[in-house]
């Protein structure tokens, strides 16, 4: 039990700590005077820790206090003042307080702690006191405290410093045995060897650095207290080791950053993904609206042409840099398709060149032909990204980053990649950069670890996560000042490669007079949308947004074939309008088009085989191929 007095002239502020630190275990005795403090002084019992307001109204604090520490020695006083300064911390340490605050008190949980740890400090001094007492009274019982204690116990003569005593607390703290510390110096225990003599007494709870017997240091907090005996001087000195303490404030610090880390890097995928949303509209009406100027543009002037297919190209190179974003933003649709890996490195060509910078001298050497390999394009487009970003951040004088692809047979599986034997299509990057020492290598791939001061840790953990997934292994070679060599296998697929740009067919699939329902908040897409379908022989209703959709639908009547809806819209999304409308049109289908999807319902309704997805920026063929698939092979009314 621990009794606090807490001494203040302003009854508001009495009755704020008295119910902030009452708890189990305490006994609070208030004054709201120098007079009554002094009073309560005065009478029996021991009073554990004192809050003392500075300025009182019939009196000094500091005069309080120190009268309090002359009638209960062991007290430990927190000074109140209404500001910091050097005056009142000079003050507090001429009376021998434990500790000061200033007021307004903002942090209450760190003056409870303060409390607590200056009981805790009351509670070691009573509890060493007693066994220096007991020391003297009866050397069994002594030697009974003594050698049961957890914390280290060091006798310690004053003069010479020299250990008379150690308990086995000590013996394992120190790796040494009783006799052997019997022939050190204290300071022979220090990380850094101090002067003769014994340490200094009224030390209580020092942080410090100890060594052990094979030279390591660790963290102590260290409480030294003076003994006489025979009239020796001697010197109890406790000591705990805080190793677990450091090694989990460390590792709190280490979430912290983290955290922080993890956050932006949330917000930022935020932004991309809203970007590559707004984006993605864009460019669907600039390739939509293109491949009907080259539908219409006549064979006899290729000028014409020539300048609409350099529109169409730099569209598509666009959408690359969309689906860049939505990797970025993790909300990319995954798209696994047969592609050549040279073609991700040679499409990502100009895009790593502005990510690494001018100092990096890129060389590659390509495979003549590669197996092809099953995949998302746009992840192993981030694979390459992020470790060429990877090798730039380990050449900061700049170099040369070397790039190659090639095909390998493994006959046997390789353990220690757990990859199996196969066919494997490899990709690496090797830098001429720092390197890294075994311990760093063994922990790249570990998420949020990382060497760089402003590094996230999360780069190569996607990779591995990427590689992983597309049923692959990653092989890193390394040593410091030698560069850094990633190899990527990935397994080779059956089919031949093939991932060409979109041609504009001579005649697209077209509708028999099928009712289309088009939700698109986008004006300028809704308008090609609906002049698209409208073109190639479907029936359209159209609105700007869910609602708008729905009641232009349930006004005209009669059967709707297909729902054509963007899935993020004002007022109504595209799976609410689904939902609302599909009750009334049995066999209706549903197309939802979207930069990218992370929507449950959406999730939960695409394994039935009426609803589809078709991802964003795509061309009128695409769609229009797609709601041919979907509707099923055209066929004439009745």
């Amino acid at each position: 039990m621990a009794t606090i007095l807490i001494v203040d002239d302003e009854p508001v502020i009495l009755d704020v700590f008295r119910r902030f630190l009452e708890g189990e275990g305490r006994t609070l005795l208030l004054a709201g005077s120098a007079r009554e403090a002094l009073a309560r002084a005065a009478e029996p019992g021991d009073i554990d820790v004192a809050l003392v307001d500075k300025n009182l109204g019939d009196g000094s604090g500091l005069d309080v206090a120190r009268q309090l520490k002359a009638a209960k020695p062991d007290v430990e006083v927190i000074l109140v003042t209404g500001y910091a300064s050097l005056d009142s911390a000079i003050q507090a340490v001429q009376i021998g307080a434990f500790d000061y605050v200033t007021k307004p008190v903002s942090d209450y949980d760190a003056l409870n702690l303060k409390v607590e740890n200056a009981v805790e400090k009351v509670r070691m001094k009573r509890s060493q006191r007693e066994l220096v007492a007991r020391l003297v009274e009866s050397e069994a019982l002594h030697r009974g405290v003594f050698e049961t204690s957890s914390d280290a116990i060091l006798l310690v003569d004053a003069e010479s410093g020299r250990l008379e005593d150690a308990n086995p607390a000590a013996e394992r703290l120190y790796g040494r045995d009783r006799d052997a510390l019997r022939d050190l110096r204290y300071a022979d225990l220090l990380e850094e060897e101090g002067g003769e003599g014994g340490p200094a007494a009224g030390i209580h709870a020092a942080p410090g650095r100890h060594r052990r017997a094979d030279g390591t240091a660790f963290p102590v907090e260290v409480t030294v207290d003076a003994l006489r005996l025979h009239d020796r001087g001697l010197r109890v000195v406790s000591v705990r080791d805080m190793s677990e303490r450091e090694r989990a404030e460390a590792e709190r610090r280490e979430l912290e950053q983290n955290l922080r880390q993890a956050q932006k890097m949330e917000a930022v995928g935020r932004l991309a993904g809203g970007v590559a949303h707004d984006f993605s509209n864009v460019l669907a009406v600039v390739l939509g609206y293109s491949e009907l100027l080259v539908r219409d543009l006549p064979a006899t002037d290729p000028r014409l042409r020539e300048c609409a297919d350099g529109i169409i190209e730099a569209a598509h190179r666009a959408v690359g840099v969309t689906r860049q974003l939505l990797t970025l933003s993790r909300k990319k649709l995954l798209r696994p398709e047969v592609l050549s890996l040279n073609k991700v490195v040679q499409d990502l060509g100009k895009l790593l060149g502005r990510a690494i910078g001018e100092r990096i001298e890129v060389t590659t050497a390509l495979q003549e032909h590669p197996w092809p390999v099953l995949a998302d394009a746009d992840q192993l487009a981030q694979v390459l990204l992020n470790l060429a970003v990877n090798a730039r951040d380990a050449m900061p004088d700049g170099g040369p980053l070397h790039i190659a692809t090639a095909n390998v047979e493994v006959p046997q599986a390789l353990r220690e990649l757990s990859l199996p034997a196969g066919r494997y299509v490899t990709l690496t990057v090797r830098d001429s950069g720092v390197g890294m020492t075994e311990d760093v290598r063994a922990r790249i791939f570990e998420p949020f670890f990382t060497t760089k001061e402003t590094g996230t840790g999360l780069g190569l953990a996607t990779v591995y996560g990427i590689v992983r997934q597309a049923g692959g292994a990653i092989r890193v070679e390394s040593r410091p000042g030698a560069g850094t060599s990633f190899t990527v296998y990935l397994p080779a697929a059956d089919e031949a490669a093939a991932r060409v740009a979109v041609s504009v067919p001579a005649a697209a699939p077209r509708g028999l007079g099928e009712t289309v329902v088009l939700a698109e908040d986008e004006d300028a897409l809704r308008t090609l949308l609906g002049r698209v379908l409208s073109g190639s022989g479907y029936q359209v209703v159209s609105g700007r947004n869910g609602a708008e959709a729905l009641e232009a639908a349930r006004a005209r009547g009669g059967r709707v074939d297909v729902l054509l809806t963007d899935l993020v819209m004002p007022r109504m999304t595209g799976a609410e309008l689904a939902e609302a409308l599909s009750p009334g049109q049995p066999g209706m289908k549903v197309l939802f088009m979207t930069g990218h999807t992370d929507d449950v319902l959406v999730q939960d309704r695409l394994v039935d085989g009426d609803v589809e997805l078709i991802q964003k920026p795509f061309t009128s063929e695409a769609l229009l191929a797609h709601l041919r698939r979907l509707l099923g092979p055209p066929r004439v009314a009745a």
